[in-house]
This record gives C-alpha cells, structure tokens and sequence, in this order.
C-alpha cells in the first residue's frame, strides 16, 4: 500500500511560529509534525511507498526531509506542485490527482494531510481495509458543535457507509467529524478526472469525498482515539503539550 501525503499548503495562519518553514516539518516533541503520522503507519508494516506532495517554496526543505528518511530505508518520492504562493496554489484535490497520474497509482492509496496528528490505532484502518477492500474514510466522535463547524461533518448509514459529507456545516447534522485521512481503492482513484471536470472547488479534499459518496460506495472506519488538526500557533503549542503529556502518562 501506498501513503500520500498532502502538504502543499503555505501555513499562512501560523505567522511568525513558521519561521520559514512549512507547517508539516515544523518540530513537535523531538520531530517534524508528519513524521509522527509517518512512523506509525510505517511500524504497521504495510506501507511499501510514500509520497510527498509540496509546492515550489518548500520543495527543497521536503527533499532534505525526505532524504533522511531513506536513510532509514524507506522510498519516498516527493512532487513539486509548482505553486510559488498561497494565491495560485492548486488545491488538495488536484494535487491528489497530480501524483496519481505522474506516478500511475493504481491504489490502494491512503491519503492525509500532513498537518494532522492521530492517536489511534493505524493498524486498525489497513487492517479494515485489507479485510474488506473498499474505499474507507476516517470518522471520529465530536461533540463539540463548534468544532463541527469548522471541519468535515460525515452522515452516516445504517452499514456504516458515508451517505453525505458537508464542509464546514452551519448546523451539523451529526456528530462524526471527518479529519483528512482517507484510504482509496482503485475504483475510487479512476474518478478523480470526472470530480475535477465538474468541480468547482477543488481546494479542501472533503469536496472530492462529498462528490465520490454519491457516485461511488464509500464507507468509514470509526477512529477510537484522538487527532489535532495544527492550524495556527495556539493549535501547534497545543499539540507539543498534547505529545509531550501522552510521554509522561
């Protein structure tokens, strides 16, 4: 199984705590912020591949990171989008498609942003998948409406497949929040041209997750734990204390 991971974005809400660097790489308890995510889904053991998806400002601090990571034995490709500033950035969804297409892959394809933390059981989600092959989105318990309301609300069926995704919903029709973590099987994959040929806004990956519920089965895997979404330099302090207290427990 392949891992791709979004991190294009040019971090613009963190101001100065980004000191010219992308959100993704910024140091958090000891390491950049993705490779939290990249280690444990590497210690699954079910990730043969990896790649990065970046823009033009940050390609070269991606490739220095990427280079320490195959030294550790892993094969990481990193994709320079060719964005040069947050105004003609291409957007998630077009840069999934930019590196399904220049890399043919086919999927399985696990997909995150790289600017989340997860504590859960990785293993569980490819376990899930590997069991029952289908494309899988991540969902998670929130009872906090205001959070709902600033992220991806999932309603979900009786079967536990995605019915309807809103972004960002005024009033949130249910409790399962949808953080950027999904796992794409081939069929999935094939539709990415058609979404992009009728989508108007192709900017957060949760419009191509809407769109593909409704032409294409898609189901969730119930996340049991915790994540934090770093968008701003409260949000990045926050996860330092999150990681650093998680160590101490």
């Amino acid at each position: 199984m392949k891992l791709l991971l979004l991190c294009a974005g040019f971090g613009t809400r963190l101001g100065a705590v980004a000191q010219g660097r992308p959100k993704a790489l910024l140091p958090i308890a000891g390491k950049p912020l993705v490779e939290h995510l990249v280690d444990g889904l590497v210690d699954t053991g079910d990730i043969d591949g990896i790649h990065v998806v970046t823009n033009a400002l940050f390609a070269g601090q991606f490739e220095a990171w990427a280079e320490t990571l195959r030294r550790r034995g892993l094969s990481v490709e990193t994709l320079n989008d060719g964005a040069t500033e947050n105004e003609n950035r291409l957007g998630a969804v077009r840069d999934l498609a930019l590196c399904v297409e220049r890399h043919a892959l086919e999927g399985p394809l696990l997909v995150a942003a790289g600017d989340n933390l997860f504590d859960f059981p990785l293993r569980d989600l490819l376990t899930d998948y590997n069991e029952r092959p289908r494309t899988l989105v991540v969902v998670k318990r929130e009872p906090d409406r205001e959070k709902l309301r600033r992220t991806g609300v999932a309603e979900l069926g009786a079967d536990g497949r995605l019915v309807r995704l809103h972004e960002k919903p005024a009033s949130p029709p249910s409790t399962y929040s949808c953080p950027a973590l999904y796992l794409f099987g081939p069929a999935a994959l094939s539709l990415l041209p058609e979404f992009l040929t009728q989508a108007s806004d192709t900017d957060a990956p949760g419009h191509f997750i809407a769109w593909l519920a409704e032409h294409h089965e898609v189901f969730t895997h119930r996340m049991n734990g915790d994540r934090l979404d770093i968008g701003d330099p409260e949000g990045y302090r926050a996860a330092e204390a999150w990681l650093l207290s998680r160590r101490r427990s």
